[in-house]
């Protein structure tokens, strides 16, 4: 599985872990996710700069381009 960032359209709230600064995947029991770590797409602060943006943007590309060659 490939877990690419997810680059928000404008500085603000991160779209990837909803401003928790941790991101959250696999089974939820009882209300817990199984797994979780802090957020890469805005290095756990909640909230994605414009700087977050670009490097989000520029992983994206690195790592589509690890998939297709």
């Amino acid at each position: 599985m490939y877990d690419l960032s997810v680059p928000n359209e404008k500085p603000g709230v991160c779209a990837k872990c909803g401003g928790k600064g941790v991101y959250g995947w696999g089974a939820c029991v009882n209300g817990q996710m199984q797994h979780s770590g802090p957020c890469f797409s805005c290095k756990g602060t909640g909230k994605q700069s414009p700087r977050d943006i670009r490097r989000n943007h520029a992983y994206n590309r690195h790592k589509i381009t690890q998939i297709f060659n």
